[in-house]
């Protein structure tokens, strides 16, 4: 499918502003160099618009005069009425009456996407003559509030093709599975669909993946498609909708709740076609990439590891004797006041020594883990029985241990402190749902491992971080007991295991952050080392994305992340959060267009510094290029994408990324402005200034400094990251695919986004600090940030509703959209079918945390010299 042309955006985004000139100049060249017809088509109704707004009448009934020659039936459609509005409202005919508008955007409704034509062209349908009704986003009596987001409520969303009869959108209670995928569009086009609505599909047969849709307008670009209607009336690209006669609407005018439709038919899901692409027969092996990023990257998080552990060590050990110092008839523990970083460094290397026995015990009690012997695994591919044995003989040690969990998500890992002593464990998901190739490629990954020597030091950090995760999970699910509990004893206990496993589940993650670069970096080595090891870098290519399909409908089956998902989310080849909302939308785009952000975006190695995972779409590039090293067909065809929009100038580039981090970069600027206090005392030390050669080297200041920059960024970032939500700028029920393909999105475009689903997420105390909300929207999953006014700890004071308490029910949720290394929706709010409303408080929140940063600051710059 052919991208969408820079210039064409360019220049239309010039229309819009009414800058005619430089209109014309940009897309009279699209219309002499670009090949594609539908671009052609769309540049050239463009043109003749531009030709209008100029006022050059001639030039643009002559152009519309060709389009009237079309092959597209829409195109010459829209080409004739508009010829019959520019010859009545030319000079030749000077008492034609005004023409009536045919579309324009009806205040306070948000812009309509773009249909499911495969050439992105949408043509002007007649309007109703009656006047426009109000937003039915709008509540009565009510400014620029958004309503929930009721199933017959119009969503913007409008069919190409008038049906006979209006087809009913399905009950959220009850989510339907992914729709079908159907095989990969041919490079000309694909055919159009039909007018089935992503929300609501009809029981027609599956439709192809939905073609590539503009991305919507981010908050620092201008909107540039679907375009507003001109002064003139003439709104050529924006369909109109006839609002007045829907129930919803009527209801709305009558003052009267609008009816809920019944359900309808949802279609059985079937597997993708895949081009399954060959591998290669008689290949030389990849050229060995040097390991020197990768042992750096050891190095370096083997000392962030140890330095971590060593601070919350002494944290330990100090408050404890504090505590034991103020209670009655204990004594502090003497040890605990020496120095115990050697008593510490052995305690790792024991933990190292020891983990494949502790995480195999973990794995079989915890989450039933059995021995996998190799004639069963030879059953499902004996090409990976084939790799394993031949990888022991050449290595001259005992067969690897192989272990299946009995879970239907697909993981993989591998840890050991020593080949010798590793242990490849896989899920019998992933040994279902892939093929014999593909199951030996995962597994020739996971020899890539033993191979670089990567996995001693996460074994040992996935060992750490099990101590306080199944903390959380145990103390979670014995305390959920105590949930319907009326008792002040039940209640004491009830507050003691929320707290404990909220503090448990915040170890956990921090003992994440220092591997978290090993983690990312160690996959591309795994990923050339498995194409080398089979020659079948497409078969690794298709075993990822059926990972993350797998991984999908786990989360969807489950209805929330299993805890073997996130709890060994470090050593699995695909992350359960990116996994998660990719494999759920692929069946409405193709692969290529869904990763486009992975490969194309510019902040990318910033983003994903807080990712245990690498962008997919670049592994995925990276074995696109090892196949056609060896003269092979690749499985995706990012041949093709050689239209994407350049990379943003490097100016403002500098700036969105400042912006984004600004609450991180105020750090360092916090620390500079100490620094510079401090100069500033020392000459005044030699000066002889006494009142102020106290701020010479007093560490108050620079603390002080630290937490006002860090303030300082909050507020200059705040305005950006959380924008009003009006009925004017919300986005309803849009596809989440169309969420996902820009390219140039970042967290700080904050796309106002109304969309309806079911809630997902685990119920009870392990999902106190809501750190498992999914939406299931109709067109796929998509991860929920929700905070209280205290932040996520508020959620632990017993008497507040939590947004856990609503999983499971169909909910119309309110936010901003961010597109990151994993997208996300920072919740304003979320309404049920019943009318209960939880609101979220992000802006609130991150104010609050300015304030206090900054009152803390001064404070302490305050005590300096003291």
């Amino acid at each position: 499918m052919a991208m969408e042309h820079s210039d064409l955006q360019t220049g239309l985004a010039a229309l819009k502003k009414k800058n005619y000139k430089m209109a014309i100049a940009i897309l009279e060249r699209v219309c002499a160099q670009e090949l594609h017809q539908p671009t052609v088509d769309r540049a050239t109704m463009g043109l003749v618009m531009a030709y209008k707004g100029n006022r050059t009448q001639s030039k643009a009934v002559a152009l519309c005069q060709t389009l009237t020659a079309s092959d597209s039936p829409k195109v010459k459609d829209w080409a004739v009425r508009t010829l019959a509005q520019l010859n009545q409202s030319s000079p030749s005919s000077p008492g034609s009456p005004p023409q009536t508008p045919k579309t324009v955007n009806r205040p306070g409704s948000p812009p309509a996407p773009l249909g499911g034509d495969p050439t992105g062209f949408v043509p002007l349908e007649p309007s109703s003559s009656e006047p426009a009704q109000s937003s039915p986003l709008t509540r009565p009596n009510s400014q620029d509030i958004i309503s929930p987001l009721s199933p017959g409520n119009p969503t913007g969303f409008v069919p190409l093709e008038p049906s006979q009869t209006k087809p009913a959108p399905r009950s959220l209670g009850n989510p339907p599975p992914l729709p079908p995928p159907m095989p990969p569009r041919p490079p000309g086009g694909a055919t159009p669909r039909t007018g089935v609505s992503p929300l609501t599909p009809a029981s027609s047969p599956p439709a192809p993946p939905m073609p590539l849709r503009p991305p919507l307008p981010r908050g620092d670009s201008p909107e540039v498609l679907p375009l507003e209607a001109d002064t003139d009336g003439i709104d050529y690209l924006t369909p109109s909708t006839n609002q007045a006669d829907s129930p919803s609407a009527k209801a709305l005018q009558e003052g009267q709740p609008s009816p809920t439709p019944p359900e309808s038919a949802v279609p059985t899901p079937q597997p993708r076609q895949w081009r399954q692409a060959g591998r290669a027969q008689n290949w030389r092996k990849l050229k060995p990439v040097k390991p020197t990023y990768l042992w750096f990257a050891q190095l370096g998080s083997a000392i962030a590891l140890f330095g971590l552990l060593w601070i919350v060590m002494n944290w330990g050990m100090a408050t404890t004797n504090d505590l034991f110092h103020r209670l009655p008839l204990l004594w502090p523990i003497q040890s605990f006041y020496q120095d115990q970083t050697w008593t510490l460094v052995g305690i790792l290397v024991l933990l190292l020594v020891a983990s494949p026995w502790l995480l195999d015990l973990l794995l079989r009690f915890a989450y039933g883990m059995e021995k996998l012997p190799p004639p069963k695994l030879g059953n499902y591919s004996p090409e990976a029985r084939k790799l394993l044995s031949r990888f022991s003989l050449e290595r001259k040690q005992p067969p690897l241990s192989l272990g299946v969990i009995p879970t239907d998500a697909p993981i993989a890992m591998t840890y050991g402190f020593a080949p010798r002593f590793a242990r490849i464990v896989v899920s019998q998901g992933l040994l279902e749902q892939l093929e014999d190739d593909e199951i030996a490629a995962i597994y020739a990954g996971e020899l890539g491992h033993l191979e670089n020597w990567d996995f001693p030091l996460m074994s040992l950090a996935v060992l750490l971080c099990q101590l306080p995760y199944v903390v959380y999970w145990q103390v979670s699910r014995d305390g959920d007991k105590w949930l319907e509990s009326q008792e002040w004893f039940g209640k004491v206990m009830l507050g003691t295991a929320g707290v404990i496993s909220a503090i448990a589940y915040g170890f956990f993650w921090v003992l994440r952050w220092p591997v978290l670069w090993l983690s990312r970096l160690r996959f591309y080595y795994s990923d050339r080392a498995s194409a080398s090891l089979t020659g079948n870098p497409n078969g690794l290519t298709r075993a990822l994305l059926k990972m993350a399909i797998g991984i999908a409908q786990d989360v969807e089956k489950q209805g929330h992340t299993s805890f073997v998902l996130e709890g060994f989310d470090l050593l699995s080849p695909v992350g359960y959060v990116q996994g998660m909302t990719l494999g759920s939308c692929s069946a409405y785009y193709s692969w290529e267009n869904i990763l486009q952000w992975d490969r194309h975006n510019a902040y990318k190695k910033w983003l994903t510094i807080p990712q245990s995972h690498p962008p997919l779409g670049d592994r995925l590039t990276l074995l696109d290029l090892y196949a056609r090293f060896w003269k092979l067909d690749a499985e995706l065809d990012f041949a093709r994408d050689g239209a994407v929009a350049p990379a943003k100038p490097p100016r403002l580039m500098l700036k969105r990324l400042l912006l984004q981090g600004a609450p991180y970069f105020g750090l360092p600027l916090g620390l500079l402005a100490g620094l510079m206090l401090w100069a500033l005392g020392a000459v005044a030390v030699n000066l002889g200034f006494v009142a102020l050669d106290w701020v010479w080297g007093d560490r108050s200041i620079l603390q002080g400094s630290l937490l006002i920059g860090v303030s300082l960024g909050i507020v200059l970032r705040i305005n950006s990251f959380f924008p009003d939500i009006t009925s004017k700028n919300i986005h309803t029920n849009p596809p989440l695919p169309d969420l996902l393909t820009d390219p140039d999105a970042i967290p700080l475009d904050s796309l106002p986004i109304g969309l309806e689903g079911e809630l997902l997420g685990r119920r009870g105390i392990s999902n106190w600090l809501a750190q498992d909300l999914i939406l299931h929207s109709p067109t796929g999953l998509v991860k929920l940030h929700c905070a209280s006014t205290l932040g996520v700890f508020g959620y632990l004071w017993l008497l507040l509703k939590r947004p856990s308490d609503f999983v499971g029910q169909a909910i119309s949720a309110v936010g901003w959209f961010r597109r990151g290394a994993t997208p996300w929706i920072d919740l304003d709010r979320f309404t049920t079918t019943d009318g209960k409303t939880h609101a979220s408080a992000h802006p609130i929140w991150s104010t609050i945390l300015a304030g206090v940063a900054l009152l803390l600051g001064i404070y302490w710059m305050s005590q300096g010299g003291s």
